[in-house]
Parts: C-alpha cells; structure tokens; sequence
C-alpha cells in the first residue's frame, strides 16, 4: 500500500509540472493496478546516501513514502548495472519500478527511483525512449547537448528528448530522483558517448 501513496504522490509531482508528456505520465501511473506488496527476488542493499537524501531541507514531499518503503526495494549500483566509461566518476543506484518487466508490470511507460551521490559525473549518454526526470532531493548540474552545465533544484523537471545526449554531475550533496520513459523502453539503445 505504501508503494501505491508513493507512486501517486509521484503522478501528482509529475501533474504540476503542467508538461504534456509528465501529465500523460501521470494518468497512467493512476491507472496502474497496484497490489499491496512489492515482489523481488533481487537482493536487497538500500544506499547508504538516500538517508542524506531524504533529510536534505529541499525534499519534496512526493518522496515522503520512501523512507518506509526503501529497504522493500531491489536497488542496483552503477557498478552493478553495466561498465561505464573512464570518466564516470562515484556511483549512482536505481530502482525500476513499472515497466515491461519491472515491479508493476506496464509496457506503456518506465517509471522508477534514481539516486547519484554526491561528487558523481554521470557521464553523456543518450537513449531513443523519451525521458523526464523530477529532482525530490538535491541540486544537480544538468547538461542537454554540448550546452553547459546548469543547476536544476528539487521540483524542476528535467526533458530529454530520443537521443539527446545529457549528462549529470552532483557537487556536495546526493540528488534524488524519479525518472519515466516513455517511447522505446528497452535499455539496448543506451550508449555512452
């Protein structure tokens, strides 16, 4: 049940963007059918930088249901998921939670949990799904293109459109976020540049 508050304080994060794309996001995270309990087979290790995240003074409320939930989640390292290039530096972790063979099960839309620590660059990288973020904890520099870094806060989303080369770097403190796919949602289009 606490996974169902959490997902629809998100679809509500998503609707007052007032994004056409983030608010069809958000009609389809209310129309999920979402059971009681979060299944996972996956081992359970919840990152030792989401309690800084979630006490940060900007947390957004929509990340409230979070700090019950958390230790319920299959979290993934970045150096779990796949090799970066040289130039990635520290650590990121994410949890999918809806999507054609995630925790709700949809294969309209990718929905889930991203998490980079502090003094982490995530290097640039472009995919073909179309791609919203919503910061609900810290400021991150965000980079679209070969345009310079810009600071992005708690609450401002963030668009990538298919294959737009971005790139994310935090500074003194972690950034947490949700982040949805919507377009072609397998991963094998990912590339680092």
């Amino acid at each position: 049940m606490v996974l169902k508050l959490f997902l629809n304080n998100v679809a509500q994060a998503f609707r007052e963007t007032g994004n056409p794309i983030a608010e069809n996001i958000s009609e389809m995270i209310l129309q999920l059918e979402i059971g009681p309990n979060i299944h996972s087979n996956a081992q359970l290790t919840t990152p030792l930088s989401l309690k800084q995240a979630l006490s940060a003074p900007d947390c957004h409320v929509a990340a409230g249901q979070l700090n019950f939930i958390a230790d319920k989640l299959p979290w993934t390292s970045a150096k779990e998921f796949r090799v970066a290039p040289k130039s990635f530096r520290g650590n990121y972790h994410f949890v999918p939670i809806v999507g054609p063979k995630d925790l709700i099960l949809s294969d309209q839309f990718r929905t889930g949990i991203f998490l980079q620590d502090a003094d982490t660059y995530y290097p640039s990288h472009m995919h073909e799904a179309e791609e919203l973020y919503l910061p609900l904890s810290g400021t991150a520099l965000w980079q679209k293109d070969n345009n310079e870094f810009s600071a992005t806060k708690s609450g401002q989303l963030i668009h990538h459109l298919p294959y737009q080369p971005h790139a994310t770097w935090t500074k003194d403190a972690p950034m947490l976020a949700v982040w949805a796919w919507v377009g072609n949602l397998s991963p094998d289009t990912y590339s680092y540049l």
